[in-house]
């Protein structure tokens, strides 16, 4: 066996994508089935899931529950993806799972598996070793031939779908809708984002045999109803509801959850959902940082991302709870359809006539960084008269950024807003808090009772 797993795991990286669940079903096995030692939520989709993933494991907590969660991928460090009760699991309880799926893996046959796959199987062993009585668990890509399909889930949830992954899960939103749609249980509840594309719905209603058992989530109606009485007819409202000043991602995340308990009937975590709503700190999602002049984390890594990430600026200005950034940093991995990734920012620029741009290069993921230079040419395409700097450097990037921003207004310097690729993002966080005093991991703020005693302790 390898002395240092954690080499091992890196090792792991090179295997890539696997579209099977051959793998992880053997190594599962002959680890004695650690996934079916407690119940799980298991949350797909193309955006949101991880927030709607963080305020429900949160609201299990806060009721009592030891709870885990496995989330994908990691900002800044690879504990990030195995949380037990809001924090990552420590590195000692990490490297003996790793040692334990690696000596699984050696057995014969030998099974070689992804860097993916292995840290779903590390999430699997720390919550049956930590005693974990409720696991919320986010897809990672896809749903049909995801790791976490194995796990007993007694609920599915799928959230907003958008064009992502085309080269891997289809083409056409219905395609990659079927995909997602794989997780569902039958016989289990499901809940789902309702689609205002048809397709899209008509490829999540025929996964489900038993359409008394899923149900449709309505945003803008805030209330459910189940497939079966998809077809009446109903008035569709033309605007959202919005909810105690809170954005998009948040407020539809925090509904999905708060309705996927009533439908399980958890009492408790639905009395604490409140609570979760308003102590969950999801890092990397409009997430404000006080420094040198403020900054606005969003990793947004799709088109439709972009233009939800760009609706919630607009809606802060609009209500005058933050400003309109003065700067932008921007950087994203490949995109099949970088027009319409760029073109949602393109029009907060000229709206809110934003001067400053620098275009930078995040760290190699599971996709490959977009060159700066070809990111600041089609930006450049698009018309806009901000000034574009292309810097490959994230660090000189944000540097500069902070810089300028300061430059523009000395008492009150203007928000320096840092969007894309999750990459990008965990490297600037990383570059924020390189002493290491800032808490970015913990996706619990612990609420003090009335003796200011923490009640979770």
């Amino acid at each position: 066996m390898t002395d240092d797993v954690w080499s091992w795991l890196d090792s792991l990286k090179s295997f890539g994508y696997n579209p099977s669940l051959d793998n992880t079903a053997t190594l599962l096995a002959r680890l004695d089935m650690p996934q079916h030692s407690f119940p799980a939520v298991h949350v797909a989709g193309s955006n949101g899931k991880g927030t709607c993933c963080a305020i429900l494991a949160n609201a299990f907590t806060l009721s009592g529950k030891c709870t885990g969660l496995f989330t994908s991928p990691h900002l800044m460090s690879v504990n990030e993806r195995v949380r037990i009760d809001g924090s990552p699991i420590p590195d000692i309880l990490f490297e003996d799972c790793l040692k334990q799926i690696q000596e699984a893996s050696e057995l014969d046959p030998v099974v070689s598996p992804t860097f993916y796959e292995a840290t779903f199987l590390v999430a699997m062993l720390a919550f049956r070793d930590q005693g974990v009585e409720r696991a919320i668990i986010e897809t990672g890509l896809g749903g049909r031939w995801d790791s976490t399909r194995l796990v007993d889930a007694d609920c599915c949830i799928l959230t907003e779908i958008s064009l992502e992954h085309t080269e891997i899960l289809g083409e056409t939103l219905a395609e990659i809708a079927e995909e997602k749609a794989a997780i569902v249980r039958q016989g289990r509840p499901l809940l789902a984002t309702w689609p205002y594309d048809n397709s899209v719905r008509k490829a999540i209603e025929r996964a489900v045999r038993d359409h008394d058992t899923a149900w449709w989530w309505r945003g803008d109606r805030r209330r459910a109803f189940k497939f079966s009485n998809a077809g009446k007819p109903f008035r569709p409202l033309s605007s959202k509801t919005w909810y105690d000043g809170w954005m998009p991602y948040q407020q539809e995340a925090y509904q999905l959850a708060s309705m996927a308990l009533y439908i399980m009937g958890e009492k408790k975590a639905y009395q604490e959902i409140e609570r979760a709503r308003t102590h969950t700190n999801w890092p990397g999602r409009m997430q404000w940082i006080d420094h040198d002049a403020p900054i606005l984390l969003d990793c947004a890594h799709n088109p439709s991302g972009m233009a939800r990430a760009c609706e919630q600026i607009r809606f802060l200005k609009s209500r005058d709870m933050a400003p309109m950034p003065g700067v932008i940093v921007l950087g994203t991995t490949m995109q099949k359809e970088l027009d319409a990734f760029l073109q949602p920012l393109v029009e907060l620029i000229v709206e809110g006539n934003i001067g400053h741009i620098y275009v930078t290069q995040p760290p190699k993921g599971r996709k490959d960084p977009v060159d700066c230079k070809r990111l600041a040419e089609e930006l450049r395409s698009h018309g806009t008269d901000a000034e574009i700097i292309a810097i490959e450097s994230i660090d000189l990037a944000l540097k500069n950024a902070l810089e300028t921003a300061q430059q523009l207004d000395d008492e009150l310097p203007q928000p320096v807003l840092c969007i894309g690729s999750i990459y990008l993002i965990g490297a600037i966080l990383e570059i924020i808090d390189e002493d290491g005093l800032m808490d970015f991991q913990n996706i619990l703020i612990t609420p003090e009772g009335e003796d200011g005693v923490d009640p979770i302790a």
